[in-house]
């Protein structure tokens, strides 16, 4: 087995699951990626037997960028599950997002081809899917559409897409799934996360936007599921609810004993809030708060779960659960 992006929140979690089951593992990582994450979830995954099962996992230092090196990592039969993404909301970031996502999808794909890999499972986000103003449920047959609800990150993925099914159409064996918003544990300054100290640190604003949010344990389970039982040619939505913004700020702040955002964006205010986040960004070009973050937290865009749990028989964690759980670690960690 290969994880590309195994030291990230999603691939640590696919590796411990990996190993769980009792497969080996060959995790892929830049040369300069900081393992830190990985460390801290795979320690709390495999609990009392992290000793024992960390023995069958083995570092690989490969960009997914430099094709050379996948040729001489992946091998016939094997299976990769490609995590390895850039998820940036920053007009700054764009250009490397899309180099990652999109070339190193490529070279993901071409590198599987030629080695004749046995599947690939790619990790691709609900983002990469047509989404627009209407009511309608999404599920895997909604088509793309170019509009302004499509930030960049959701334009990388959708055009990774197409190149894994490029590669299915070359003959390759691969399953794509698109997760919603996945929540759980692990670096507290990064990725979804850092809502939980953003909450610590009273956060004061929500919307009443919608999106679908999943269960980090449900979808690295859900990969391993797929492969398991050799199913390919198909994507998968992984959503296990449809939330609004403010019901998960709510929960979150719950779980850690913080007072809740109290004060709403509303979609006639957005203009002038967009005009105070551009001028937040000329002082902190780093921030997360950008005009994409604040355009895409006020959207409502809701999806089916159907598919994969007509094909897998598959129970989804309840987000409640998922983000009370995650809370009791933080506070374990922020004491």
């Amino acid at each position: 087995m290969i994880v590309t992006g195994a030291n990230g929140f999603l691939g640590s979690y696919v590796v411990a699951a990996l190993l769980q089951k009792g497969h080996p593992v060959i995790g892929l990582k830049r040369e300069q990626s900081s393992t830190s994450e990985f460390n801290l979830i795979v320690k709390n995954e495999l609990g009392d037997n992290h000793a024992h099962l960390i023995a069958n996992f083995k570092w690989k230092i490969a960009d997914i960028l430099d094709i050379t090196v996948l040729d001489e990592v992946f091998e016939p039969n094997s299976i990769v599950f490609h995590c390895a993404a850039k998820v940036a909301f920053n007009m700054q970031e764009a250009d490397e997002m899309m180099a990652i996502n999109v070339e190193g999808t490529a070279n993901v794909v071409n590198a599987c081809l030629k080695n004749n890999v046995k599947q690939l499972v790619h990790v691709s986000s609900t983002a990469a899917l047509g989404r627009t103003d209407n009511a309608t449920l999404i599920d895997e047959t909604t088509e793309w559409e170019d509009n302004d609800h499509n930030t960049q990150y959701a334009i990388s993925k959708h055009l990774a897409e197409l190149e894994v099914w490029r590669g299915i159409e070359e003959g390759l064996n691969a399953v794509i799934v698109n997760p919603g918003i996945i929540l759980g544990y692990g670096d507290w300054h990064k990725g979804s996360c850092r809502l939980f100290r953003n909450i610590d640190r009273c956060m004061r604003f929500y919307t009443n936007g919608i999106n679908g949010f999943v269960d980090v344990h449900d979808v690295a389970n859900a990969m391993c599921y797929l492969a398991d039982n050799a199913i390919v040619g198909q994507r998968f939505l992984l959503v296990s609810e449809n939330l609004s913004y403010r019901t998960v700020l709510n929960e979150i702040a719950e779980s850690i004993h913080k007072p809740a955002p109290n004060i709403e964006l509303k979609v006639r205010y957005k203009n002038l809030f967009l005009i105070l986040v551009r001028l937040n960004l000329l002082f902190n070009p780093k921030s997360t708060l950008t005009p994409e973050t604040v355009r895409t937290s006020l959207k409502k865009h809701q999806y089916s779960n159907a598919a994969i749990l007509k094909v897998l028989n598959f129970k989804f964690n309840a987000i409640a659960d998922t983000i009370h759980l995650a809370g009791i670690q933080f506070q374990k960690e922020n004491i």
